[in-house]
């Protein structure tokens, strides 16, 4: 099972999930299997990867994911799909 740490973003309207790997990911792999999980790529750049859908998405290259939702158990829920399933 993944680790990551889970914190709230001022303003509370985002989560940040880091994962406890500092390793950088494969942007372009784990894109796909966001967008194979029913989101939309909306930008691909070399700082960060967008996503839209039932809550928009920020991945860095870090492997760090903004979750843009004030609710918790929705950002658990992604948090641990993004550590368990995206990540690996």
């Amino acid at each position: 099972m993944g680790e990551y740490l889970l914190e709230i973003c001022s303003g509370r309207a985002a989560w940040q999930v880091q994962p406890s790997s500092s390793d950088p990911i494969e942007m372009n792999e784990v894109s796909e299997k966001i967008i194979a999980s029913g989101w939309e790529c909306t930008l691909r750049n070399r700082l960060c990867y967008t996503f839209s859908g039932s809550v928009n998405l920020t991945l860095f290259p870090s492997g760090k994911l903004l979750i843009k939702t004030a609710n918790q158990q929705i950002a658990d829920e992604i948090a641990e799909k993004h550590v368990e399933s995206w990540l690996t």
